[in-house]
């Protein structure tokens, strides 16, 4: 900037002066640097703002209007507005800053102008504001350009900005307002245009916007726009929509007004296909210059195109790191989705846990992430289009919508993988690089597994299942007391990396391989006889052996004691200590060491059992339960008879061999992630540990902030204080994302779901516990909000983990985004007789707290009743 203090020409402006003139301002002096058409302008600094309020001292005035702003209505924030907005207008500029103002509006010929917000957070690659402040064309004159400065600035205290920063809490103490004033173009047409396309994420396209007039109409939302999406790479128009538009937004001797588009231009598109390639050349120019995808305001006077303003795209689902060099089309899913159906992200540490195990067992190039989250190339797939039934009826899916949507992607774009698929022949080395030695060990050793739960006693197969998880554990445990020095401990973690995630839980989930099949084998036997075999869901009712739902018995019976006693809620209490002891590992989201375990932080325990005390209901669910068992029995007792009357003696004897089988063995299924969460409780206090090292060299500043790194950030002998800053900022923004793709694709493109049916007064899902329950809805985000339930609410929630288990204790339905039959709310919501559905996309923002819902977990129907 030249040597104005408070002002300065756009063409002088860079990134390094953000901080002075807030980011638009920012942007639009870079742009003009690297040769694309900007208008002249000036902006007036974040300096400038402060000296003014400074000047007429209502910097306190605001400060005691905001006071209690977190504590107020709509209504009441726009009071605040105005009281605030009356305060700018009723104050001056000072004379050194007037002066400034009208020399650098002097320079640019006095012209009619713009005069457009550019805040210190504007426009930044985390919030971009969009449609927060206000914006002011067709200013004339000094007078009138001095009143829409003050105008502009008090737009910082628009309602909808003081909304928008407190749903972001974002401190409105740190804000300041950069002022941007532009030449005004006379716009004949005018438009946005996005670098990437915002309606799927695909970076390969862009979308242009275009309508008649100037382009208030149109970022106001007062028409609706002819719409081009454009392919970059083949420099082709995909598809053109143009639109009917009615309304036009010109000038008038001061400001603008909305006129009627005359009738011969309404069905006319508003760019030949000539200017629709001018602006994708722009697009090219403007990529080259930016980092991020942006979304850019243009206009056009005389066939020449002029950029006013460009924000970053924050709300696009960032690209997949490592990003493919190749330009060939793959295809990624959703790894912690489909297999754990976690939607939330990991800590930076999980990730890199997670990340090399799947580097352990797939190839590298098969294996992305992207804000704490996984996702695997299942492109190959599309080779195996004969096994894709099989897929898609897979009754172990943990997320069916998942396989679904995987599928229709492979079938869109069958054409295209055609033609770049290798033969099968070149893909057996890549296959093969990832046998490691430890991967043939397991699988031999597997064997001996898989033949004990085959050929084992429902009994010994219970025991012997037991026996080894916790064998395995303590193994760990001996392991880890041997360590000494940082080195070896994060050497045995990357040792051990594949075991505790995967080796030891499979070998677990052999020895209960055949308990879904006893299921099966007696329901086609039923079949042969019966014509309705619905009854065997009340069979799966309070399974034996599942540390879950004995987990929550458990808490129920402590409850229980405690109230009848008279005792006093403490983590030091004998009975709590002991459940500690052995539940303690557990948590929300236990598959990532950086979440603190209930031993950690036993508040939510402390919280359940209060909530359990209060209502006194522990008493009617331990009997329900065991009403659950009871049924369960008399079931199989009733089916056998019914069976024997048919005249089926010797199948009614294996049907009820079969289905206690199934109960003997099935509730084992919940066993290899509660031995999992074990063995990442060990990593977790062995990076703990490390942490504590990390404080004494002075690389952290606490043990907990290791979780906020890698483990090759670890082994650097740099400081890691702003790399952990950095990192909890950012997974601090993603536990706030609502949709998480289920797919992604090289070309950025995010597919959240297939097309759901969704019905007027309901939404259809996937049933997975039967039963028809009326009740009103608690949406919650984490088990730890579970004390707003109420007893008989209907739980809406993401996904649910063993950590939500304590919760169905009191809940009447369960309504999830992800999920399938065997996920964990599923299989504890059939123990526990809660009809439940999931697969409901965007299900914790459409339904309302209080909302009166039915659902049906027969049928997998919603119906909104009020």
């Amino acid at each position: 900037m030249r040597n104005n203090i408070f002002t300065g020409p756009l063409n002088d402006i860079c990134q390094k002066d953000l901080s002075r003139v807030g980011g638009k301002a920012a942007n639009l002096g870079e742009m003009i640097k690297s040769g694309l058409p900007v208008p002249e302008g000036f902006v007036i600094t974040v300096g400038a703002y402060k000296k003014f309020l400074i000047y007429n001292k209502i910097e306190v005035e605001i400060k005691k209007l905001l006071v209690d702003l977190e504590n107020t209505n709509l209504e009441e924030t726009k009071k605040i507005s105005s009281e605030i907005k009356n305060l700018f207008q009723q104050s001056k500029i000072p004379a050194d800053l007037l002066t400034e103002i009208d020399q650098s509006y002097d320079r640019i010929g006095n012209p009619e102008v713009v005069v457009r917000s550019s805040g210190t957070m504007e426009d930044s690659p985390v919030t971009s504001f969009a449609g927060q402040y206000d914006s002011f064309l067709n200013v004339k004159g000094k007078e009138g350009l001095n009143k829409y400065i003050k105008l502009c600035w008090a737009s910082l205290w628009n309602a909808r900005a003081l909304s928008y920063r407190l749903k972001e809490k974002i401190d409105n103490n740190k804000l300041a307002h950069g002022v941007i004033i532009q030449k005004l173009i006379r716009a004949e047409k005018s438009g946005v245009l996005f670098t990437v396309n915002p309606l799927n994420n695909r970076r390969d396209q862009v979308l242009i916007n275009s309508s008649w007039g100037l382009g208030e109409t149109l970022v106001s939302g007062n028409v609706t726009p002819d719409q081009w999406i454009v392919d970059k790479k083949e420099r082709k128009i995909l598809k053109e929509k143009i639109a009917v538009k009615e309304k036009m937004s010109v000038l008038k001797d001061k400001g603008t007004k909305l006129v009627n588009v005359p009738v011969r231009k309404r069905k006319q598109p508003s760019l030949d296909h000539n200017e629709v390639y001018k602006l994708l050349e722009l697009v090219e120019k403007a990529e080259d210059f930016f980092d991020l995808p942006q979304d850019i305001e243009w206009a056009c006077r005389d066939n020449e195109f002029y950029l006013v303003q460009s924000r970053p795209i924050t709300t696009l689902f960032p690209k997949l790191e490592p990003e493919d060099s190749d330009g060939k089309l793959r295809i990624y899913i959703n790894f912690l989705l489909i297999d754990k159906v976690i939607p939330e992200p990991l800590t930076p540490i999980g990730e890199d846990i997670w990340k090399k195990l799947l580097q352990n067992i797939l190839p590298m190039s098969w294996v992305k992430s992207a804000v704490g989250r996984l996702f695997v190339d299942t492109t190959e797939i599309s080779r195996l289009e004969r096994w894709w039934g099989g897929l898609r009826n897979n009754p172990f899916a943990m997320d069916p919508l998942t396989i679904e949507t995987i599928l229709e992607v492979l079938k869109r774009n069958k054409a295209k993988l055609e033609q770049q698929k290798k033969p099968l022949i070149k893909l057996i080395p890549t296959l093969f690089c990832v046998m490691s030695p430890s991967f043939f060990k397991f699988l031999l050793t597997s064997i001996p597994k898989a033949l004990y739960g085959v050929l084992s006693s429902p009994e010994k197969v219970v025991e012997g299942a037991y026996s080894f998880g916790e064998n395995q554990v303590k193994s760990l445990e001996q392991k880890r007391r041997k360590l000494h020095t940082k080195e070896e401990k994060i050497n045995f973690i990357e040792k051990n990396i594949l075991p505790i995630l995967y080796f030891i839980p499979l070998k677990i989930l052999y020895y209960a391989v055949r308990s879904p099949n006893y299921l099966d084998k007696a329901k086609k036997l039923i079949n042969k006889y019966l014509d309705d075999a619905s009854r065997l869901n009340k069979v799966k009712k309070s399974l034996p052996h599942n540390v879950t739902t004995e987990m929550g018995m458990e808490l129920l019976r402590i409850a229980r004691k405690i109230d009848q006693s008279g005792g006093h809620l403490s983590p030091e209490g004998p009975e709590i200590k002991e459940f500690l002891n052995q539940y303690g590992h557990r948590t929300y989201l236990e598959i990532d060491p950086g979440i603190p375990r209930w031993k950690d932080d036993p508040e939510y325990i402390i919280n359940l059992l209060q909530s359990y005390i209060s209502n006194k209901s522990y008493n009617e669910r331990i009997k329900k339960f065991h009403q659950g068992k009871e049924e369960a029995e008399k079931t199989i007792q009733d089916i056998t008879a019914r069976l024997k009357e048919k005249g089926a003696r010797k199948d009614a004897r294996k049907v009820e061999k079969l289905l206690e089988n199934y109960r003997k063995t099935f509730g084992v299924r919940e066993l290899p992630k509660y031995i999992m969460s074990k063995g990442v409780r060990v990593i977790r206090e062995i990076l703990l540990e490390v942490g504590e090292e990390l404080v004494a060299e002075e690389r952290l500043d606490d043990k907990e902030d290791i979780f906020f790194v890698r483990l090759k950030d670890i082994k650097s002998e740099g400081k890691l204080q702003p790399l952990v800053i950095q990192n909890r900022e950012a997974y601090q923004k993603e536990l706030k994302r609502n949709s998480i793709p289920r797919v992604v694709t090289s070309t950025g493109e995010t597919i959240f779901s297939v097309n759901e049916s969704e019905e007027d007064n309901g939404y259809d899902g996937i049933p997975v516990s039967p039963g028809v329950y009326e009740g009103q809805v608690k949406v919650l985000e984490t088990p730890e909000d579970g004390n707003q339930l109420k007893k008989g609410d209907i739980l809406v929630t993401k996904a649910t983990s063993p950590a939500w288990t304590p919760l169905f204790l009191e809940i009447g339905g369960l309504i999830t985004e992800m999920g399938g039959p065997m996920s964990h709310g599923s299989v504890v919501a059939r123990e526990y007789g809660i009809p439940a559905i999931v697969g409901i996309r965007e299900a914790t923002t459409r339904f309302k707290d209080g909302q009166f819902i039915r659902l049906n977990g027969e049928t997998g129907k919603i119906e909104i009743i009020t």
